[in-house]
């Protein structure tokens, strides 16, 4: 195998010299020399050791197949449980086959070994402390306790307790909102035997009962429409129902009560549309709209006649005074409605040289120019800040009246605006917006197309061109959507639906209210650009071109 072969080995292969001994009668004798003994059991002693090393491979090789400590070491096996109610249990060590034995048949790992049977091998299996078998009981545990507790309280708890405090399933009155004549109201159903009359004592009237209810209307008006002081936006009501009996007498039912809600009168402003304005002109023109047959108080002035003469448009001229904040006090009370009410606040600035417009000026202009006369301190000194044709200073130094034409450059607001200077005072600006709007003849051949074939990308790649100039265009298509309604910005595609959207922002400056989904063809001239696309201002709207 590869090794130096052992003395002993070598003792196999030669046999030992044998010593003869003579003594001196003449006798033989065989002496035995005590390191060839010594020699002889090294041999065995050699031989043991190299069976028991061969043995030991062979062990530690069948445990490195299947895990178990080398031959030689103790292995105890001893129980979880408490070893009171248990007997010790016995050590096992691995015999020759690689299996376990009992410590006490085991004679050492040199010695040939009677074992017992093999033991299998121990198993262990693990259980869930949380499994579904665990928990099936108690699941259904809970269910036939649920079910038992639904049960009673459908059939024990709710008919003794419940169902007693209730009305044995008898009808009530049903009180619904409802619309009459496009006004308010609310549906009263008195529940009833057929043919039973039911009088209502607040209405003056008997319901005859069909199909099990008496059914009427009430308009929500009726309680509040003589009623003029009534300020509250929530009124409870009281009808007083009466059944004759058989014996033709009224008796009376139990009464009826509700809310109704009180509508203001309708008030839209127009000019200004808030609460709040500053201007610098002796007149400011106050636009609102109301209902037809409205009563009307400006200041305490009554307007009424005004109302059905322009569709419910009144337009007032206020004086504004230069004394800081001017209060106008608008009410209006429309049939069927309560008071309305609303404050305008119009601030003129304190003037330390008085500067006044001449009252009968409009605001409104079709002509590119106007006729502009005002007043001031005689001897002050004015200076027109504004476009200007000419002037009119001749009275200026004695009367302190003067004139001159404005012009307007642009379509829609321009600000005619006016200086006036005197030594020792603080100068007095004042601040004039007229609304220049040429007649359509002169307007609309101005406008160039703004649509797919070339005006759409024009605008876009001349827009500052086109914006400064307040270049007029005519376009058609339909409202997409309404972004506000004061004042009325909308989408428009201008390509009229047949392609690929060109939008536009339009403000409706024209006398139509837009419709979203509806086709228009619009004037306007450019303002802007909102979000990537054209923005431009309608000025007039007519039917579209099919």
């Amino acid at each position: 195998e590869g090794r130096a072969p052992l003395p002993a080995e070598e003792l196999e292969a030669i046999d030992a010299p044998v010593v003869m001994a003579v003594d001196e009668a003449g006798n033989e004798t065989e002496l035995v020399d005590e390191k060839d003994v010594l020699a002889a059991e090294m041999r065995t002693l050699h031989e043991r050791k190299r069976q028991g090393e061969t043995r030991q491979r062979q062990l530690r090789k069948l445990a490195a197949e299947k895990g178990i400590a080398p031959t030689g070491t103790d292995m105890h096996a001893q129980s979880r449980r408490n070893p009171m109610f248990m007997d010790d249990q016995p050590s096992f060590v691995p015999n020759e086959d690689g299996d376990y034995a009992v410590e006490s048949a085991y004679a050492g790992p040199y010695a040939p070994q009677r074992t017992p049977p093999a033991m299998p091998h121990a198993t262990f299996k693990r259980t869930r402390l949380f499994g579904l078998r665990r928990f099936l009981p108690i699941i259904a545990l809970l269910l036939v306790a649920l079910a038992a507790a639904s049960a009673l309280f459908l059939f024990v708890i709710k008919p003794a307790f419940i169902d007693k405090k209730s009305p044995d399933n008898v009808p009530q009155v049903e009180i619904t909102a409802s619309i009459l004549d496009d006004m308010p109201a609310h549906t009263i159903r008195i529940p009833a035997e057929d043919g039973t009359q039911i009088y209502i004592k607040e209405l003056r009237r008997s319901f005859l009962s069909t199909g099990g209810y008496a059914s009427f209307q009430v308009p929500d008006y009726t309680w509040y429409e003589l009623d003029e002081t009534l300020d509250k936006p929530i009124l409870q009501v009281t009808l007083t129902p009466y059944v004759r009996t058989g014996t033709g007498e009224q008796k009376q039912m139990p009464l009826i009560t509700y809310d109704i809600d009180i509508p203001l009168s309708p008030l839209t402003l127009i000019n200004p549309q808030v609460t709040y304005v500053e201007v610098s002109t002796p007149v400011y023109n106050i636009k609102f709209r109301v209902m037809q047959n409205s009563q009307v108080l400006i200041n305490g002035e009554d307007f009424s006649s005004f109302v059905n003469t322009q569709n419910g448009l009144i337009s007032y001229n206020a004086n504004i005074q230069p004394i800081g904040e001017n209060k106008i006090h608008i009410v209006v009370r429309s049939q069927y409605y309560r008071q309305n009410e609303a404050t305008l606040t119009v601030y003129r600035a304190v003037q330390d040289i008085p500067l006044d417009l001449d009252k009968t000026l409009d605001d409104e202009s079709s002509k590119p120019s106007m006729d502009i006369y005002a007043t001031t301190m005689p001897g002050a000194t004015i200076t027109i800040l504004s476009p200007y044709e000419s002037y009119d200073f001749t009275r200026l130094s004695s009367t302190g009246a003067f004139s001159f034409k404005a012009v307007f450059n642009k379509v829609g607001i321009n600000t005619v605006s006016i200086q006036a200077d005197y030594p020792g005072r603080e100068s007095t600006i004042v601040n004039y917006d007229v609304y220049y709007m040429p007649s359509p003849d002169q307007y609309t051949p101005r406008a160039w197309a703004l649509d797919a074939k070339w005006g759409y990308a024009d605008f876009l790649a001349n827009k500052n061109a086109r914006i400064a100039n307040s270049q007029v265009y005519v376009f058609q298509g339909p409202v997409l959507r309404i972004l506000s309604t004061s004042p009325q910005l909308v989408e428009m595609d201008v390509n009229d639906g047949k392609g690929r959207e060109l939008k536009v922002l339009v403000e409706n400056q024209t006398k139509t209210e837009w419709v979203e989904g509806q086709r228009y063809r619009i004037y306007g001239d450019a303002f802007g650009m909102y979000d990537g696309y054209p923005w431009l201002i309608g000025r007039f709207t007519y039917k579209p071109k099919d």
